[in-house]
């Protein structure tokens, strides 16, 4: 029989490896449009977690300091992948076919631009959101930490990425019919980076798609990394993750290296899902699906792709967004909401698990519009690149 002690211990381990260990999730087609029926696309924590849930709660208070502490050695020991912008190599995007040392890339012409045709039809009383992270950087390929403080260009692969975007709206646009949603609307961030991807899909279109660039939306844009930004992705693992895992539990005032908090960019995620619903709504001509198609960031869209699927931030934090990629979100815009606050799966539950931190806010209330993850991390128009 082991002692008090020796169990706490082992479910400590268990909360690590539960958060911790990624799990590589593909890209699919999810055949229904409400939220907790395809909860698979985010894997459930396996019952050894469970285990931990059941702990006492004064005793998880007392440890929670050291398991922060510790938890960034632990994912440096494990090779954890990383939550930003550096795209390793598990996470990258397109590199060079022939150099790998080299942005210049030749490509197979397999790429698939009919990846969006088995798309469901937008839910009823929806605008359907194509978010798209942005094209590679010469950062993304570097392996640097790339936040709200970098601006660079994207890179030629970058340029491929989003020519393959514009092509494969191109395609949707003169394939299917009007019960799809056709963005007729390009939106991005602030950063260059975004912008340029927005403005070369948008003129790469062919005549059945002629989109107008909306300009920026600075709610979309990436989030601050603080003084991490621009240092090799290996020297900002601990501190990354053990901010991330703060937030996953809760702690969301918690700030990133003097950058953004949780809360931050969860209340931006929140202004982006109604200025990008509404203006799909009010510059739309198919009234029946109205619709628009935006650039962002991977960090970011980890952060609102796990609000839109009430998925935890532990599990979100490893999910693949490659330069590139699509992610397809539906809104309602008949004035249907859901309220955010601390005992939200976004935070596994957090107060009926008794792992609310001392000091955090418990009158923590964002409401949200109503909102369906349909598809993330589309990347099949990017086949003959390695992403």
């Amino acid at each position: 029989m082991f002692h008090r002690s020796n169990a706490l211990c082992r479910c400590r381990f268990c909360l690590v490896e539960s958060l911790y260990i990624p799990q590589p999730l593909s890209s699919r087609v999810v055949p229904t449009v409400d939220r907790h029926a395809h909860r698979e696309e985010a894997t459930q924590l396996p019952e050894s977690s469970q285990d931990y849930w059941k702990a006492e709660s004064i005793e998880l208070h007392r440890s929670r300091r050291s398991f922060l502490k510790g938890s960034g050695a632990y994912l440096v020991g494990c090779g954890a992948s990383l939550i930003f912008e550096s795209a390793d190599a598990e996470d990258s995007s397109a590199l060079s076919s022939t150099d790998p040392q080299s942005s210049t890339a030749s490509f197979e012409t397999t790429e698939d631009f009919d990846c969006l045709l088995d798309l469901p039809p937008v839910t009823p009383d929806c605008a359907r959101l194509y978010i798209c992270r942005h094209g590679q950087t010469e950062n993304n390929r570097l392996h640097l930490v790339q936040g709200a403080r970098m601006d660079p260009s994207i890179n030629d692969n970058g340029y491929e990425q989003a020519r393959r975007l514009g092509m494969t709206f191109s395609r949707l646009a003169s394939e299917s019919d009007e019960a799809f949603a056709i963005p007729s609307i390009v939106a991005h961030s602030k950063l260059r980076r975004a912008r340029e991807t927005a403005k070369i899909l948008s003129s790469v279109a062919e005549e059945s798609w002629k989109p107008k660039l909306f300009g920026e939306i600075p709610a979309l844009g990436e989030v601050d990394f603080g003084s991490l930004e621009g240092k090799d992705s290996n020297s900002a693992k601990m501190e990354m993750m053990s901010t991330f895992a703060s937030w996953a539990i809760g702690d969301i005032d918690k700030q990133l290296a003097g950058g953004e908090s949780g809360r931050d960019v969860l209340e931006r995620c929140v202004e982006a899902l109604n200025v990008l619903s509404q203006t799909a709504v009010s510059s739309s001509t198919n009234t029946r699906a109205p619709s628009i198609l935006a650039v962002s960031h991977s960090t970011y869209l980890r952060v609102l792709l796990s609000m839109v699927n009430d998925s935890p931030l532990s599990q979100s934090a490893f999910w693949k967004i490659n330069n590139g990629s699509i992610n397809v979100v539906d809104v309602n815009v008949k004035g249907k909401t859901r309220m955010i606050n601390l005992s939200s799966s976004l935070f596994g539950g957090g107060r009926g698990l008794g792992v609310i931190p001392r000091g955090s806010s418990e009158s923590m209330d964002i409401m949200m519009p109503e909102s369906y993850l349909i598809r993330r991390n589309e990347i099949r128009h990017l086949n003959g690149m390695d992403v």
